[in-house]
């Protein structure tokens, strides 16, 4: 499994989630330490310690994303949280984008190694961010909109 940040310029980090036995989820510990924390350390190599004040973080409304410890984080971090309505995955870019993007790149493909899935899934994502996500961005305000007119109904197809 992989967790992806991305912003409208491109991918900022790729992290593989390696398995450990006894772990069948993320938690908000492991989401901190392993996750959340590489991501501010690129962040602040890229745009220096102040620089991060402002920033807002989008992800979906799992558990493991909205706990205190994770908001308490964040907030310590300066990034805000982007409030997420539950069960939305047609206001999610990963779930409306990203996801079907590296799917209709890797179906019906056999890969011999774990190494060789990493690397084409690598690939992938860099093509992806050659163009930047601006597009994909301006989709999901869009959606947000929709979703507003909706009164918080599904929408997708609409």
């Amino acid at each position: 499994m992989f967790i992806v940040f991305f912003n409208s310029s491109g991918v900022v980090s790729i992290l593989k989630l390696v398995p450990t036995p006894g772990r069948r989820t993320i938690n908000a510990v492991y989401y901190v330490k392993t996750c959340l924390k590489k991501l501010v350390r690129k962040l602040r190599k890229k745009r220096g310690k102040t620089r991060l004040r402002g920033l807002k973080l989008h992800h979906d409304n799992a558990s493991s994303h909205t706990c205190s410890l994770i908001t308490d984080f964040l907030q310590q971090e300066g990034l805000k949280l982007l409030p997420h309505p539950p069960y939305s995955p047609d206001l999610t870019p990963c779930d409306f984008y990203l996801f079907p993007k590296l799917k209709e790149c890797l179906r019906g493909k056999l890969f011999d190694t774990e190494k060789e899935l990493d690397a084409a899934v690598h690939c992938r994502l860099q093509e992806l961010s050659k163009n930047g996500f601006s597009p994909v961005f301006r989709a999901w305000l869009s959606r947000c909109e929709k979703c507003i007119q909706f009164g918080g109904d599904y929408f997708e197809g609409r």
